[in-house]
């Protein structure tokens, strides 16, 4: 345990279901604003759940409008954590790069214009570029290339401890080990939430249970079209010539990935075609072929060691954006659906859901583009292939 609190109230205003980065970042938005009564119930431990599994990628380069907007709010709440909540926290400007085929050239042109009209100094890069910035990248089949310095990464565990440490200490109470067991319903309105150490009498849940999102809304009756993608990264170890500052790396052709971190390499990606469910079990298997891939994008990486690895859940819309706000009856709330993206999305998500669930509507963003009901009859097609989407 994490020294939180351990009795379960009889009754609470508000309820957040999860104690990963985005449960526990809408916890502290809720206190700042003054909100009292604010409760999180986490079943395990905080962020031991898809928050410990990020790799901790932030970046502002995306190709929808809505997913642009939420980095531009979050990456400056990143650059200013400690400030905002009293916690440290560090974020390494590293920048992100995008290498991209002939046959994704197109996309990128298009995500790269949105970033820049909406602010984003995104760079679009020729081969040639990229081979005199970053030597150690070998360019062969790639087209172009997207690069932003602004982004980089940080640790998702550290930013749901600062969240933690900040909204405890502004009145919120957070128990682990309380799992909810049932969310009872009078009248088409949450009434109270049922856990298996007490009953909560509450008229407002929010479920940021992430890759659990589905089976807590099932329990208002409520069905979210999220898949559960199991997503694993292997650990190498760091070798000679690979500069620090090397950016995080995604070659969209094979879609593998090279984050740099201290005294180590994390490569993953490529594994989109797993089979959905919650086996969160390393496929030692994948092992060669993305290690394979990353070497001949970074020839450098053939000297490196296997060290590691780990295998995360995400859970995944046929946009690959969130479902945020009110589903099902009364007072059930969602925040769910991030498709990787929730630690890098946190601070703006808890931002909004607390102008949402205090003010009734949140500030800068249509709501429209996060509810449940943008899909519709849509819920299960598959995302855009010509979208550039990781």
């Amino acid at each position: 345990m994490s020294g939180v609190d351990a009795t379960v109230p009889r009754s609470a205003e508000i309820v957040i279901v999860g104690a990963g980065v985005v449960g526990l970042s809408i916890a502290f938005h809720l206190a700042e604003r003054g909100a009292t009564g604010v409760v999180v119930l986490e079943r395990d431990t905080v962020a031991a759940g898809s928050t410990s599994k990020a790799t901790g990628g932030i970046r502002h380069q995306f190709g929808d409008e809505t997913a642009v907007r939420l980095s531009l709010e979050s990456i400056p709440f990143f650059a200013d954590f400690e400030r905002r909540t009293g916690a440290p926290f560090l974020f390494r400007r590293h920048g992100y790069l995008f290498l991209v085929p002939e046959a994704r050239l197109d996309a990128l042109r298009h995500d790269v214009a949105l970033q820049r009209r909406l602010g984003v100094p995104t760079e679009l890069l020729a081969p040639e570029e990229v081979r005199a910035r970053w030597p150690a990248i070998d360019v062969d089949g790639i087209a172009g290339a997207g690069f932003c310095a602004l982004d980089g990464s940080g640790s998702p565990t550290d930013a749901a401890h600062g969240f933690l440490r900040a909204a405890r200490d502004r009145g919120v109470q957070v128990l682990e080990g309380v799992a909810v067991t049932g969310i009872a319903v009078t009248d088409g309105r949450v009434v109270e939430v049922e856990t298996d150490r007490g009953r909560i009498a509450a008229g407002t849940v929010v479920n940021a249970a992430g890759p659990w999102a589905p089976l807590v809304a099932g329990m208002v009756e409520v069905e979210l079209p999220i898949v559960v993608q199991p997503r694993q990264v292997f650990v190498v170890s760091d070798v000679a010539g690979l500069p620090e500052g090397f950016p995080f790396t995604i070659d969209m052709g094979t879609g593998v990935y090279v984050h740099r971190e201290a005294g180590s390499v994390l490569l993953g990606g490529g594994d989109r075609d797993r089979a959905p469910g919650y086996d969160a079990t390393l496929d030692w298997s994948r092992f060669e072929g993305v290690a394979a891939a990353a070497v001949r994008r970074v020839p450098l990486l053939a000297e490196a060691r296997s060290l590691s690895g780990w295998c995360g859940l995400r859970a995944m819309t046929p946009d690959e954006q969130p479902i945020l706000g009110p589903v099902g009856p009364a007072g059930s709330w969602c925040a769910a659906g991030f498709s990787g993206h929730g630690f890098m999305h946190a601070p703006a998500v808890g931002r909004l859901m607390a102008e949402w669930l205090l003010d009734g509507a949140p500030r800068g963003i249509d709501p429209a583009s996060l509810t449940l009901d943008r899909f519709g009859a849509r819920a299960e097609q598959a995302p855009d292939a010509d979208r550039i989407v990781f």
